[in-house]
Order: structure tokens, then sequence, then C-alpha cells
């Protein structure tokens, strides 16, 4: 049975001799499993299909434990990803995330849409690529029933100043005089809250891009058990 779908590549491994087995991100059933024949000759004409980011509507045929990919017709490679190394690698904590939070063979619409928009955001505009991502990984935390709470103080309701703690079993930071959790600080709170549109004090954002994306590391990988290496290799690369 023949099974047609808009898709995001977000990984393959090698398959059997001239093969790969891709991770596929479909909007119906969310992760899905496809074998690709042939795409590790030169002159595989679907190699595209199997390449880091490609968003493409794939002809899917259900055959064994995995689907196989019968043809496929791309929409975007975000071929500008690979000339900035910072954005690549943001790019693939993009991939990395979504493969963490995406549930298998589940209906997620709202996901896959937001995972297509980070990517074009990353490889057509001069957005922050820290910012991004981090926007990203709240949304897609959300996305996962793991919502952060960013209207000031989880216990007592009320506005966050000075350092705050950010309880990461709750996902909401306090004040200090709550309590609770561990330190973070007021840049590392307004950063996340410009990430994620809301309103924020633009003087306290300074020097909070890294501290807001470790933060969400750290909390992503305690939620999904997910080593997130390439969102570390990204806070290894990048300069506030």
């Amino acid at each position: 049975m023949e099974w047609k779908t808009d898709a995001l590549m977000l990984g393959a491994i090698d398959y059997k001799d001239n093969d790969k087995l891709l991770t596929l991100f479909t909007a119906e059933r969310g992760i899905v499993r496809a074998s690709i024949k042939g795409v590790k000759k030169p002159s595989a004409k679907l190699n595209f299909a199997a390449q880091p980011f490609a968003f493409a509507e794939y002809v899917l045929v259900e055959k064994g434990e995995f689907y196989t990919v019968k043809s496929a017709y791309l929409y975007d490679g975000f071929y500008p990803l690979r000339s900035d190394i910072e954005r690549y690698y943001a790019a693939n904590s993009v991939a990395e995330v979504c493969k963490a939070v995406a549930p298998e063979h589940e209906r997620i619409e709202t996901l896959l849409v937001a995972t297509v928009q980070a990517l074009k955001e990353l490889a057509y505009t001069d957005a922050d690529c820290v910012e991004t991502l981090v926007g990203y990984m709240l949304l897609a935390a959300g996305e996962a029933g793991y919502f952060i709470d960013l209207d000031g103080c989880g216990v007592c309701g009320g506005e966050i100043e000075g350092e705050p703690y950010f309880d990461f079993d709750a996902g909401h930071f306090t004040c200090q005089s709550c309590g609770g959790g561990q330190r973070a600080s007021v840049s590392t709170y307004h950063t996340l809250k410009k990430c994620a549109a809301l309103e924020y004090d633009e003087a306290l954002v300074r020097g909070g891009k890294k501290r807001a994306l470790r933060l969400m590391k750290v909390f992503l990988g305690e939620k999904t058990e997910a080593d997130l290496s390439c969102v570390g290799e990204l806070l290894r690369l990048c300069e506030e």
C-alpha cells in the first residue's frame, strides 16, 4: 500500500550495501522509518531525499519492518545552511530536538510546520541562530507537554526581579523570595521571553543567549533523556 506524505528528513544511517534508513517526520504519522535503496551510489536519482534537512513529498510503500521510499519530490533542501557552521549546527540541533520530542506514528502537524519554519529562518534570514533555536526549543517543549511558564514567579505570581531560580521539575521560574530550584539569571529569563515572543526588557537580555540555550538543553535533556549533542556543540561554537 502506497502513502504520499510531506516529510522532513531528520536523520539517515547506512543500511545494507548501498541503502540508507531514514528518520522522516511526517504531519500525519509523526516519526516513521523508511529505507531508501541505492542512494549511496553516486548516480542515485533519489540522493537528495536522503540529505540532511530535505523537506519533500515522499511516496512510501509499507513493506516489512520499515516503509520503503518509492519516489520523492523536493520542496526545499535549505542548502545555505551548509555555508555557515553555526547555522549548520543550529539546524542539526533543530532536527535533534524534533527527534527527541516528536512521537512515533502519531499526528502532530503543528510541530512539523514549526520545524520547517525554524529551518527556513536559519537558512534564509539573518536572524540570530541561537535565538531561533531557543524559540524553537520552547515551542517544541510545549508541544511535547513540557511547557515552560514565563509569566512571572511560578509560586507567588509576582514579577521576576533580580536573580531568579528555575525549577526544572515544574518548568517555571521563581522569584528570590520564593526560591526553590536552581539559581538562574535574570538575563536568561528575559532572553527566553524574547525568544518566546513575549514582552521582555531589552536591557536585561545582554549575555543571556548562551545561558538560555544551556538551560533549554538541560531541561529538554532531562525530560526526554536525549543527549542533545548538537546543541552542546553549538554552545561550544557560539559567542555572545
